[in-house]
């Protein structure tokens, strides 16, 4: 049987939307169904993507979220579960924007001397950042009642620190324990946008921080799949956009985390937006008011991918998906 890893990268609303859209057509092309995946990887909107399929809803269901249109009564049941109990996000006021940067860490400068070859400036900009103020602990607050510090079996969510942006994986070997409820909003906590999370006595904000995607942190798995998810960047130049660059960035850093896998021995799919779906998206990553395009979007460009052979046949077992939940454990 083909072991395969999902890896859901960062993106905000828009990024749920667009998994939302390409899981659901995998699942409808391929007979796949992305919940048995033997290792799933969520980054920021993918820590929330992931975590909602290890627990049990579908990809079809996670459409329907994500489109405010009816779920399964398997699906309502879970997402009743675990979803806040407020839809808006909270916008930061505008002075906000023009607080201080803070200088760099002692950890950072440590982790630099340590590691110089592995200096990034656009990581080390992301930590001198001032702290975010939006506490958005309450959002989570179903999700921590019904998991506490147990985990589903085999979900990574990846997360930074905030002193040094070194990534952590919690939920793998060797990180960090940690509740469930806590690592999703650590990998959600947009710097100088939202409060940091505490974890072990050290603050964690947005695993996007690192990388978008982050595919790179299974390459010990040797997985025989990696099926990348990637909202952020492109399949193809973008010239003269306005987001352009970002996405050219994380197109680089999704590259170069490929290499790395494929030199492992792993085949990597990387599904990334089309000039349709980032249409589609439009420029606003917390907008939740382009749900509908974007995951129908998704959907055709995905269903394109498989007519063309661009995404092969994934392995399928028999029987649906169990939701296996273990105790957190640290290194």
């Amino acid at each position: 049987m083909t072991s395969v890893a999902l890896v859901l990268g960062a993106g905000g609303l828009v990024g749920q939307a667009y998994h939302a859209g390409v899981l659901a057509a995998l699942e409808a092309e391929l007979g796949w169904d992305p919940r048995q995946a033997d290792l799933i990887v969520g980054t920021s909107a993918g820590s929330i993507s992931g975590t909602l399929l290890r627990l049990g809803v579908a990809p079809s269901d996670l459409a329907a979220l994500a489109t405010q249109s009816p779920l399964s009564p398997e699906g309502s049941s879970l997402v009743d579960r675990i979803q806040p109990n407020s839809a808006d996000l909270p916008s930061p006021p505008p002075r906000d924007w023009i607080r201080p940067w803070r200088p760099p860490t002692a950890a950072l400068l440590a982790r630099t001397v340590r590691r110089p070859w592995g200096f990034r400036p656009e990581v080390a900009a992301m930590t001198m950042l001032p702290r975010g103020r939006i506490d958005i602990t309450d959002r989570a607050a179903p999700l921590h009642a019904m998991a506490g510090m147990n985990w589903p079996e085999r979900l990574w969510i990846c997360a930074a620190r905030r002193s040094d942006g070194a990534r952590v994986v919690f939920g793998r070997h060797g990180a960090p324990p940690a509740p469930l409820a806590a690592a999703v909003l650590a990998s959600c906590a947009i710097p100088a946008y939202f409060a940091p999370v505490m974890i072990g006595g050290v603050e964690h904000f947005d695993g996007g921080v690192h990388s978008p995607t982050n595919a790179d942190a299974v390459r010990a798995e040797r997985p025989d799949v990696v099926v990348v998810i990637s909202p952020m960047s492109f399949d193809r130049p973008m010239l003269g956009a306005p987001d352009g660059l970002f996405r050219w960035a994380a197109r680089r850093r999704l590259e170069h985390e490929t290499r790395r896998l494929e030199r492992a021995g792993s085949t990597v799919i990387c599904i990334e937006p089309d000039p349709s779906s980032r249409a589609a998206m439009g420029l606003n990553p917390m907008s939740d008011r382009r749900a509908h395009q974007v995951v129908s979007a998704a959907m055709r460009q995905t269903a394109r991918m498989v007519a063309e052979g661009r995404i092969p046949r994934l392995g399928v077992r028999a029987g649906s998906p169990s939701v296996k939940i273990r105790p957190a454990r640290g290194g």
